[in-house]
């Protein structure tokens, strides 16, 4: 089945971009009370998150670009939106680790620290087909990016596939792609 889609704020991994699997987890932080005679009281703090990391890479002609991207979102330390296969988390990403082996290769591995979990702050989901038509004049670059991954989180976050914002991502899919084949005839 795989994981989908993931989006992590403006950034969409899709196809073999996407990574074979995500860490997650944490732990219970507690205070442990020893008394006297052996017995103890356990106090639950709360949910102490671990890091959520994964390997990757990222592939095609824009790839140097995507990790432009990549290391800005690292380098402006913003809460951010991450989204996959009904998962949402808002994070800032910790580490970046990548090795460019080519113009169109880019291993890497990252690290984010969870901020919070059941919402993925940074992604905005669109509010309808007309904010979609909107984004559709973008033309290539960040701002493509951007509407990309929020169209795209409009159906990573849903439980069912909206038809229209479906339609919307393949629209924005085919944008992107379109630009970047007119970038390498020119």
């Amino acid at each position: 089945m795989g994981l989908g889609m993931v989006v992590l704020g403006p950034l969409v991994l899709e196809g073999f971009e996407v990574p074979e699997r995500i860490s997650v987890g944490g732990q219970q932080l507690l205070a442990v009370h020893r008394l006297v005679g052996g017995g103890r009281v356990v106090d639950a703090l709360g949910a102490d998150e671990a890091d959520i990391r994964w390997s990757g890479v990222l592939a095609g002609v824009d790839a140097p670009e995507r990790l432009r991207v990549l290391e800005g979102v690292r380098r402006d330390g913003a809460a951010i939106g991450l989204a996959w296969a009904g998962f949402r988390y808002t994070v800032v990403v910790r580490e970046l680790l990548a090795q460019v082996t080519g113009p169109c290769w880019v291993p890497y591995r990252i690290r984010c620290a969870v901020v919070s979990e059941g919402d993925a702050g940074g992604i905005e989901a669109l509010p309808g087909v007309a904010s979609l038509a909107e984004a559709l004049g973008l033309g290539a670059g960040p701002g493509l990016e951007v509407a990309l991954g929020a169209a795209s989180a409009v159906l990573t976050g849903s439980g069912r596939a909206d038809a229209a914002a479906a339609g919307a991502v393949a629209r924005l899919v085919a944008a992107r792609a379109f630009a970047g084949v007119l970038e390498n005839i020119s």
